[in-house]
Order: structure tokens, then sequence, then C-alpha cells
């Protein structure tokens, strides 16, 4: 196929300025030498008058000058030209055609199982880099056991949002993943004491403490909750009743990093939050998403229910003042010392 004539141009211009001779160029180019000797020659004589203090004025002009001389070139061959090959005749059309398909196709065979790994979906939203303890990545699974004095506290926290629309949210939590940072994919997994809480009740600071126990030290970068269900009741003044609350998938994540040091029993909050959607048409729907901003093991917190009403222990409210035993001990040791699981931490809200 011959070359175009603008590829030609391009082609002897950076041959002229290698060196090569103009005569060199219209001796490999007999059939299109009378255009383009003028052009090579102009730009030639152009080199040479600026040669060394070229006036960026007069090299506008000159390129202006020869940017028209190509377009009204172009014109005069495209208008001899028949429409179908004005259509379907461009190389550089149909290069793109190819490349959007391949790359297309490239999309939906090739670039899904490595964008989203097995077990993570697009819907989970936290990236490539993100595995469950059960995607088949990790290396060893620790089973953590639970204690009344261990170095790790897990809490559910609900942040508002659409929450005052329902008289109960009640989810249930069958498991718990921690990912150790840089340890070759270990994952710790923890089953959860308090299975069931109502969200309605955990709004703001209020957290509730659904499990504790002794987990290995170390850095941690990522967090799980599996959900089996969740069943939300509306107010009165939202119609009442059921109505279903989606999941993005069954298991909630986010990335999170925080440190275990067995100094103190780090407390970590995962905020959950209820979100409206939907619209008039077609009906309001909601749906439950971790919250990262709200979550951490630096977050501000109010215990409520959980394991220290069980077993009859005070519980701090918001101003650290205990509600609990009539000796005003701490919740704690009996000598008044804490036992390192300050329920009192902040939690900007």
């Amino acid at each position: 196929m011959a070359k175009r004539f603008n590829e030609i141009i391009d082609e002897c211009i950076n041959r002229v300025n290698r060196g090569d001779s103009i005569e060199d160029c219209l001796a490999d180019y007999p059939e299109h030498a009378g255009e383009l000797e003028p052009m090579l020659k102009a730009m030639l004589v152009s080199q040479q008058v600026y040669e060394f203090v070229p006036s960026p004025v007069v090299k506008d002009a000159h390129r202006q000058r020869f940017n028209a001389a190509l377009a009204e070139q172009r014109r005069r061959r495209e208008a001899e030209q028949p429409l179908y090959r004005r259509l379907f005749g461009q190389p550089r059309v149909w290069a793109t055609v190819t490349v959007v398909v391949a790359l297309a196709v490239a999309g939906y065979f090739g670039l899904k199982p490595v964008l989203f790994p097995a077990g993570i979906s697009p819907e989970d939203g936290d990236g490539p880099d993100v595995v469950s303890p059960d995607d088949g990545e990790s290396t060893e699974v620790i089973i953590a056991q639970p204690s009344l004095e261990g170095n790790f506290v897990f809490l559910i926290s609900d942040e508002v949002n659409a929450i005052g629309d329902f008289s109960s949210v009640n989810i249930t939590v069958s498991k718990i993943g921690l990912k150790l940072a840089g340890d070759g994919g270990k994952w710790v997994e923890l089953e959860p004491v308090v299975a069931e809480v109502d969200l309605t009740l955990l709004q703001g600071d209020k957290a509730r403490e659904v499990w504790q126990g002794d987990v290995p030290l170390g850095q941690y970068n990522q967090v799980f909750i599996y959900v089996d269900s969740v069943t939300g009741v509306l107010n009165e003044d939202k119609g009442g009743g059921a109505v279903e609350i989606k999941l993005p998938s069954g298991k909630l994540h986010m990335s999170k990093a925080f440190e275990v040091t067995g100094d103190t029993a780090v407390n970590f909050v995962y905020d959950l939050t209820v979100v409206a959607a939907g619209n008039a048409q077609g009906g309001a729907k909601y749906i439950l998403k971790p919250q990262i901003a709200e979550s951490g093991a630096e977050q501000r917190f109010e215990l409520v229910g959980g394991q220290d009403e069980d077993s009859g222990k005070g519980k701090e409210r918001g101003d650290g003042q205990d509600t609990g035993q009539g000796d005003g001990q701490d919740k704690g040791q009996g000598d008044g010392q804490d036992k390192g699981m300050d329920i009192n931490q902040d939690k900007p809200r």
C-alpha cells in the first residue's frame, strides 16, 4: 500500500534534518516529486535563514504557512476521492477502532481476574489488594479464642445516616477476620461472642462489644466482618413493617491499619451505617456499608450492652462517670487499677 502523502512529507523532513539531500528523497518518491520539492526547499531555506537565532514570530508564521499548505493539499486529495474511500480508507481510523475493541475484549476476559482476584467483586469497593480469609490467598489462618483479659476488643457501632428511619436494625455476624500486615498473608479469625446486635441502639458514640480475647502481636491492615443476615423494621411514620437492607456482599471489609503491642488492650470500633438510596418512583432502598472514617483503634466510644452488663460490671458513659457497681470502682480489677481497656477513647463525630 502506498504511503499517504503527509507521512511521506514527515519522513522526508526527518531525513533532510538528519543530513540526507532533497534529491535522495525525491528519487525514492518520484510520483510525488513535484509536490515534495517546493515544500522541502522552503523548509530548508527557512532553516538556513534562521539557523542561529530564529525569531519565534517568523517561525510561527512559517509553521502556519506550512500547515496551511498541508491542509490545502489534503483537502484537494480528499475531494478527489470517492465517498466510501473517505469513510473507510483511513488507516488511523481503523487502527483506533481495532485498539478500542482489543482493549474492551482484554478488559472483560483478561483484566477482570487481575483487577478483582478470586472472592472479590467490583461491588466490594476496596480495590484489588483486598482479599479475605476464604479467598485462598492466605498461608495460615489463626483461630483466636475469647477471654475476659485479652489484648484485643472488637466493637460494633453505627454512624447516623438513615438509621432514624428504623425502629430496629438487627445484624447477625458469623465471623470476624483480621489480616496481619507483611506476615505472609496470615489471617486471624474471631467467632463473635455476641453474634447479633441492634444498630438502632448503637448510634453516635455508642458501641457494643462482640468479642474480646488474645490475638497475635503485630501490625494489622484489613478487617472483615461476615454478615449472615440484616433485618430492618421501619418506624410507623416511614410505613412500618420489615424492609430489605442490602449488603454489598456477604462480607463487609475495610483497609484500616492498627497495631497490637500487648501493652494495653486494643479497642477496635467497626462502624457500620445504613444509607438510604432509591427515589420516589422506585421506592426507598437501604444499604448497609462500613464507615471507614469512623472506624479504627483510635475512636471514642461509649460502651453499651455486652458482656459487662451480663456479668454485673459497671460501664462507662461518654463523660467518664461510672454507672455500675456501687463501690465506685473502675471497670476492671478490684484495686482500682485499669485493666488496660480504656473504653472512653477519642471518637470524633
